[in-house]
């Protein structure tokens, strides 16, 4: 096994605890795993632009706030290197109390900081309605989403 394959799966163990953080509705437990740097940007599924943590902070609150979501990874691909992950992902988000889930696709871009993989930057854009009804027959058919 290659030296680096659990500093990748690290940053794995970083998506799945922001995962739960989401599903727990804590803004404290999200903005745990993000760098420490005012640089860091969110792009929210809605077309909001957070800039710097404090914006973030209060950008997502209002977004757990108003309404929970628990987030499932129907389909991830993975780029990595040395110092940085980044992870697209098509996922369904589901609001507490809704029926059907919300198509998104995220991109993470993760990196290493201070021995640990933290978040950096998210981009969500909503799958349009055409793409999600083929992405979910593909799934269906146990074609994967990009076959």
């Amino acid at each position: 096994m290659p030296r680096f394959a659990r500093l990748f799966e690290a940053a794995a163990d970083t998506l799945n605890a922001y995962y739960q953080a989401v599903a727990d509705n804590s803004i404290d437990a999200v903005m745990s795993l993000w760098i420490d740097e005012e640089f860091a940007t969110c792009i929210c599924a809605d077309g909001t632009h957070l800039h710097g943590l404090e914006n973030i902070r209060a950008g997502l609150g209002k977004q757990l706030e108003a309404q929970p979501v628990t987030i499932e990874p129907l389909d991830i691909r993975v780029y990595d290197s040395l110092g940085t992950v980044v992870y697209a992902i098509a996922e369904a988000h589901q609001p507490a109390g809704t029926a059907s889930p919300h198509m998104i696709f995220t991109t993470y871009v993760m990196v290493h900081e201070r021995g640990e993989w933290r978040i950096a930057h998210i981009h969500a854009s909503t799958m349009p309605m055409e793409t999600a009804g083929q992405f979910a027959v593909k799934l269906r058919h146990g074609k994967g989403s990009l076959h």
